[in-house]
This record gives C-alpha cells, structure tokens and sequence, in this order.
C-alpha cells in the first residue's frame, strides 16, 4: 500500500523554500540598491574630474596659443635683414676699387 502524503511536510518545505527565495531576492534587490549608489557617487566624481580635466586642456590650450604667437613675434623679430651684410660688401668693394685704383696709378 501507498503511504498517505504528508501536507504538513510539503507545506513546512513550500514555506522555507519560499522564506529562502524572499530573502535571496531581498538581498538582491538591496544589492544592486548599493551597487547603484555606488555607480551614482563614481558618476559624480568622474563628471567633476572631466570638468576639471577640460579645464586644463582650455588652459593649456590658451598657453599653447600664446606661446606660439611669442615664438612667432620672436622669429619675426629675428629675420635676418640682408641690408647690413650687402652695405658692408659694397663697403668692401668700395675699398677694393679704390686700393685698386690707387696701386694701378
């Protein structure tokens, strides 16, 4: 003959499979409650270090910029005028002609 089923056993079974389901899922839930506030502090900290680090870049762009046009202003400064070396070969050439001319007479 068949033993007759036990409700009571089924039921107390059903029960702490389903108070340990309810508690998995409470722990789940609190979780990825923590694991959101965590990603919501990161968040926060990596916009204000992208404003920070943006920031910089516009500054280090400015003083980029500003030494470029110093750089330029100084090599523009600093060409080399090609009047003083041709005055100074016409000088020597001058003075050329007229040794010349005096050692020819």
């Amino acid at each position: 003959m068949q033993e007759p089923f036990d409700w009571e056993q089924a039921m107390e079974t059903t029960r702490r499979s389903a108070t340990a389901a309810s508690q998995n899922s409470e722990n789940s839930v609190a979780g990825m409650s923590k694991l959101l506030r965590e990603i919501d502090r990161h968040s926060i900290k990596i916009a204000s270090l992208t404003e920070t680090i943006d920031q910089l870049a516009y500054k280090q762009e400015q003083q980029v910029a500003a030494s470029k046009a110093a750089l330029n202003h100084a090599q523009g400064d600093n060409r080399h005028s090609w009047r003083l070396p041709a005055l100074g070969l016409l000088a020597v050439f001058a003075v050329g002609v007229v040794f010349g001319e005096f050692i020819v007479n």
